[in-house]
Protein backbone atom coordinates (compact mmCIF):
# COMPACT_ATOMS: atom_id res chain seq x y z
CA UNK A 1 0.00 0.00 0.00
CA UNK A 2 1.19 3.45 -0.93
CA UNK A 3 2.37 5.82 2.12
CA UNK A 4 0.85 8.71 -0.01
CA UNK A 5 -2.73 6.71 0.11
CA UNK A 6 -4.86 8.89 2.59
CA UNK A 7 -7.49 6.58 4.82
CA UNK A 8 -10.43 8.45 6.32
CA UNK A 9 -11.30 7.66 9.65
CA UNK A 10 -14.91 8.16 10.96
CA UNK A 11 -16.08 8.95 14.72
CA UNK A 12 -19.96 9.67 14.45
CA UNK A 13 -19.69 12.44 12.24
CA UNK A 14 -16.74 13.27 12.74
CA UNK A 15 -14.07 12.66 10.04
CA UNK A 16 -10.31 12.33 10.19
CA UNK A 17 -8.43 12.05 6.98
CA UNK A 18 -4.54 9.91 7.85
CA UNK A 19 -1.50 10.26 5.36
CA UNK A 20 1.51 8.63 6.40
CA UNK A 21 4.13 10.77 4.96
CA UNK A 22 1.97 14.31 6.00
CA UNK A 23 1.95 12.58 9.72
CA UNK A 24 5.42 12.01 9.36
CA UNK A 25 6.46 15.29 8.44
CA UNK A 26 4.25 17.35 11.33
CA UNK A 27 5.72 14.36 13.79
CA UNK A 28 9.13 15.65 13.05
CA UNK A 29 8.35 19.46 13.03
CA UNK A 30 6.62 19.01 16.21
CA UNK A 31 9.12 16.91 17.75
CA UNK A 32 11.55 20.20 16.84
CA UNK A 33 9.65 22.74 18.03
CA UNK A 34 9.07 20.61 21.64
CA UNK A 35 13.14 20.10 21.12
CA UNK A 36 13.77 23.64 21.27
CA UNK A 37 11.41 24.71 24.19
CA UNK A 38 12.90 22.02 26.26
CA UNK A 39 16.35 23.31 25.48
CA UNK A 40 15.08 26.85 26.41
CA UNK A 41 14.21 25.50 29.43
CA UNK A 42 17.33 23.74 30.11
CA UNK A 43 19.41 26.67 29.47
CA UNK A 44 16.77 29.21 31.63
CA UNK A 45 18.03 26.28 34.79
CA UNK A 46 21.69 26.59 33.77
CA UNK A 47 21.50 30.44 34.20
CA UNK A 48 19.89 29.92 37.50
CA UNK A 49 22.56 27.05 38.95
CA UNK A 50 25.79 29.81 37.50
CA UNK A 51 23.16 32.62 39.81
CA UNK A 52 23.40 30.47 42.42
CA UNK A 53 27.52 30.20 41.98
CA UNK A 54 27.43 34.06 41.66
CA UNK A 55 25.92 34.64 45.42
CA UNK A 56 28.66 31.73 46.32
CA UNK A 57 31.34 33.67 44.90
CA UNK A 58 30.78 36.67 46.85
CA UNK A 59 31.26 35.18 50.44
CA UNK A 60 34.03 32.85 49.86
CA UNK A 61 37.45 33.64 50.78
CA UNK A 62 38.98 36.66 49.01
CA UNK A 63 41.43 35.94 46.44
CA UNK A 64 44.47 38.53 46.16
CA UNK A 65 42.82 40.65 42.85
CA UNK A 66 46.48 39.98 40.95
CA UNK A 67 45.93 36.71 40.93
CA UNK A 68 42.77 36.66 38.99
CA UNK A 69 42.37 34.64 35.89
CA UNK A 70 41.00 36.37 33.38
CA UNK A 71 40.28 35.51 29.65
CA UNK A 72 38.31 37.76 27.84
CA UNK A 73 34.91 39.67 29.05
CA UNK A 74 32.29 36.62 27.98
CA UNK A 75 34.21 34.11 29.54
CA UNK A 76 34.81 36.44 32.43
CA UNK A 77 31.44 36.95 33.51
CA UNK A 78 30.61 33.68 33.60
CA UNK A 79 33.77 32.48 35.71
CA UNK A 80 34.85 35.62 38.13
CA UNK A 81 31.76 37.42 38.02
CA UNK A 82 31.09 38.39 42.12
CA UNK A 83 34.10 37.16 42.87
CA UNK A 84 35.63 38.10 45.72
CA UNK A 85 38.99 39.88 46.13
CA UNK A 86 41.09 41.47 48.13
CA UNK A 87 44.18 43.88 47.48
CA UNK A 88 46.59 45.66 49.83
CA UNK A 89 48.15 49.24 48.88
CA UNK A 90 46.86 52.72 48.99
CA UNK A 91 43.96 54.87 47.84
CA UNK A 92 44.78 57.54 45.06
CA UNK A 93 42.45 60.06 46.76
CA UNK A 94 43.48 63.13 44.08
CA UNK A 95 42.25 60.45 40.97
CA UNK A 96 39.14 59.84 42.33
CA UNK A 97 35.92 59.85 39.95
CA UNK A 98 32.10 60.91 40.30
CA UNK A 99 29.70 58.39 37.96
CA UNK A 100 26.96 61.12 37.54
CA UNK A 101 23.32 59.98 37.59
CA UNK A 102 23.26 57.01 40.23
CA UNK A 103 20.26 56.50 41.57
CA UNK A 104 19.44 54.37 45.15
CA UNK A 105 16.31 54.52 46.89
CA UNK A 106 14.78 56.95 44.18
CA UNK A 107 17.26 60.01 44.91
CA UNK A 108 19.84 60.36 42.51
CA UNK A 109 23.16 61.31 43.82
CA UNK A 110 26.48 59.79 42.14
CA UNK A 111 28.59 57.14 42.88
CA UNK A 112 32.31 56.82 43.77
CA UNK A 113 35.26 55.52 41.73
CA UNK A 114 38.61 55.99 43.68
CA UNK A 115 42.07 53.50 42.10
CA UNK A 116 43.89 51.84 44.60
CA UNK A 117 47.18 51.70 43.72
CA UNK A 118 48.37 47.80 44.57
CA UNK A 119 51.79 47.60 46.94
CA UNK A 120 53.51 44.73 45.04
CA UNK A 121 53.14 45.95 41.94
CA UNK A 122 52.40 48.68 39.42
CA UNK A 123 48.94 48.82 38.51
CA UNK A 124 46.10 50.23 40.12
CA UNK A 125 42.32 48.79 40.64
CA UNK A 126 39.49 50.66 40.40
CA UNK A 127 37.45 50.52 43.35
CA UNK A 128 33.99 51.28 43.57
CA UNK A 129 33.07 53.21 47.01
CA UNK A 130 29.63 53.32 46.72
CA UNK A 131 26.70 55.87 46.52
CA UNK A 132 26.83 59.31 48.07
CA UNK A 133 23.44 61.39 47.82
CA UNK A 134 24.53 65.35 46.69
CA UNK A 135 23.06 67.44 43.82
CA UNK A 136 26.77 68.96 42.68
CA UNK A 137 29.89 67.92 41.97
CA UNK A 138 31.20 71.06 44.43
CA UNK A 139 29.00 69.21 47.32
CA UNK A 140 30.06 65.68 46.09
CA UNK A 141 33.84 67.21 46.25
CA UNK A 142 33.06 68.27 50.25
CA UNK A 143 31.27 65.14 51.04
CA UNK A 144 33.61 62.39 49.77
CA UNK A 145 36.74 62.07 52.46
CA UNK A 146 40.34 61.23 51.26
CA UNK A 147 40.90 57.93 52.77
CA UNK A 148 44.68 57.83 53.68
CA UNK A 149 47.94 55.38 54.35
CA UNK A 150 48.19 51.48 53.43
CA UNK A 151 44.71 49.77 53.39
CA UNK A 152 43.72 46.33 52.60
CA UNK A 153 40.56 46.05 51.51
CA UNK A 154 37.84 43.10 50.24
CA UNK A 155 35.35 43.67 47.63
CA UNK A 156 33.35 41.63 44.79
CA UNK A 157 34.13 41.87 41.01
CA UNK A 158 32.22 43.53 38.70
CA UNK A 159 32.14 42.16 35.01
CA UNK A 160 30.03 44.50 32.93
CA UNK A 161 27.90 43.01 29.95
CA UNK A 162 29.03 43.84 26.50
CA UNK A 163 26.41 46.67 26.11
CA UNK A 164 28.25 48.42 29.47
CA UNK A 165 31.77 48.07 28.49
CA UNK A 166 31.54 49.68 25.12
CA UNK A 167 30.14 53.10 26.69
CA UNK A 168 31.62 56.00 26.53
CA UNK A 169 31.96 59.67 27.78
CA UNK A 170 34.37 61.59 24.70
CA UNK A 171 36.66 62.72 27.61
CA UNK A 172 39.25 65.63 26.85
CA UNK A 173 42.06 64.31 27.66
CA UNK A 174 43.74 67.52 27.19
CA UNK A 175 41.66 69.36 29.79
CA UNK A 176 40.65 66.57 32.47
CA UNK A 177 39.39 68.59 35.99
CA UNK A 178 40.00 65.86 39.56
CA UNK A 179 37.78 64.57 40.77
CA UNK A 180 37.02 63.39 37.23
CA UNK A 181 33.02 63.72 36.61
CA UNK A 182 31.97 60.84 33.97
CA UNK A 183 28.72 59.57 33.25
CA UNK A 184 30.31 55.94 32.91
CA UNK A 185 33.00 54.16 34.15
CA UNK A 186 35.08 52.84 30.81
CA UNK A 187 38.06 51.15 31.49
CA UNK A 188 40.07 51.47 28.45
CA UNK A 189 39.07 55.06 27.91
CA UNK A 190 40.10 56.64 31.48
CA UNK A 191 43.43 53.91 31.27
CA UNK A 192 44.65 57.05 29.11
CA UNK A 193 45.30 59.00 32.32
CA UNK A 194 47.15 56.75 34.64
CA UNK A 195 50.52 55.65 34.29
CA UNK A 196 49.96 51.93 35.66
CA UNK A 197 48.84 49.50 34.42
CA UNK A 198 45.15 48.26 35.92
CA UNK A 199 42.92 45.63 36.78
CA UNK A 200 40.21 45.92 34.13
CA UNK A 201 37.20 45.42 36.05
CA UNK A 202 35.58 47.19 38.94
CA UNK A 203 35.73 46.16 42.19
CA UNK A 204 32.74 46.96 44.52
CA UNK A 205 33.44 47.43 48.60
CA UNK A 206 32.70 45.43 50.71
CA UNK A 207 30.29 46.20 53.64
CA UNK A 208 32.80 47.78 56.77
CA UNK A 209 35.74 48.20 54.25
CA UNK A 210 37.83 51.47 54.95
CA UNK A 211 36.33 54.03 52.40
CA UNK A 212 33.20 52.37 51.52
CA UNK A 213 29.59 54.53 51.25
CA UNK A 214 26.40 53.21 50.74
CA UNK A 215 26.56 50.18 48.96
CA UNK A 216 23.68 50.65 46.15
CA UNK A 217 24.65 48.46 43.91
CA UNK A 218 21.91 45.64 42.73
CA UNK A 219 22.56 42.05 43.29
CA UNK A 220 24.04 40.80 39.81
CA UNK A 221 20.87 38.56 38.57
CA UNK A 222 21.07 36.35 35.48
CA UNK A 223 18.35 37.08 33.19
CA UNK A 224 16.27 33.56 32.41
CA UNK A 225 13.03 35.73 31.41
CA UNK A 226 14.10 35.64 27.99
CA UNK A 227 14.37 31.65 27.69
CA UNK A 228 11.44 31.09 29.45
CA UNK A 229 9.60 33.51 26.85
CA UNK A 230 11.15 31.50 24.56
CA UNK A 231 10.18 28.33 25.29
CA UNK A 232 6.69 29.39 25.77
CA UNK A 233 6.35 30.14 22.26
CA UNK A 234 7.82 27.32 20.75
CA UNK A 235 5.52 24.88 23.16
CA UNK A 236 2.61 27.45 21.75
CA UNK A 237 3.10 26.49 18.15
CA UNK A 238 3.80 23.18 18.75
CA UNK A 239 0.32 23.02 20.66
CA UNK A 240 -0.69 25.47 17.65
CA UNK A 241 0.39 22.76 14.81
CA UNK A 242 -1.60 19.93 16.60
CA UNK A 243 -4.93 22.23 16.20
CA UNK A 244 -3.97 23.57 12.67
CA UNK A 245 -3.47 19.93 12.06
CA UNK A 246 -6.89 18.75 13.78
CA UNK A 247 -8.57 20.91 11.29
CA UNK A 248 -7.19 20.39 8.58
CA UNK A 249 -7.55 16.68 8.17
CA UNK A 250 -11.01 16.93 9.55
CA UNK A 251 -14.56 18.25 8.74
CA UNK A 252 -14.48 19.67 12.29
CA UNK A 253 -15.26 23.29 10.91
CA UNK A 254 -18.35 21.94 8.63
CA UNK A 255 -20.16 20.05 11.50
CA UNK A 256 -19.86 23.18 13.59
CA UNK A 257 -20.91 25.47 10.75
CA UNK A 258 -23.83 22.95 10.42
CA UNK A 259 -24.65 22.72 13.91
CA UNK A 260 -24.46 26.83 14.36
CA UNK A 261 -27.16 26.80 11.34
CA UNK A 262 -30.68 28.51 12.62
CA UNK A 263 -33.41 25.45 12.28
Amino acid sequence: MSVMKTKVFTFGELEIRFNWAVSFFILLVLFGLIRLGIWQLDRAQEKMSLQDTYLEMGTDQPVPVDDVPMSGLENDALNIQNLHVSASGEYMNDKTIFLIYQTHEDNIGYEVITPFKLDEADKIVFVSRGWILANTYEETKDKVQPILGKQTIQGQVFVPTLKQADRTNDIDLSDVQWPLELRYLNMLEISHLFEETYFPYEVRLDEGQAGVLIRHWPTVMVDTSRNFSYSLQWFAMSIALLIVTFILSSNILQLIQKRSKPI
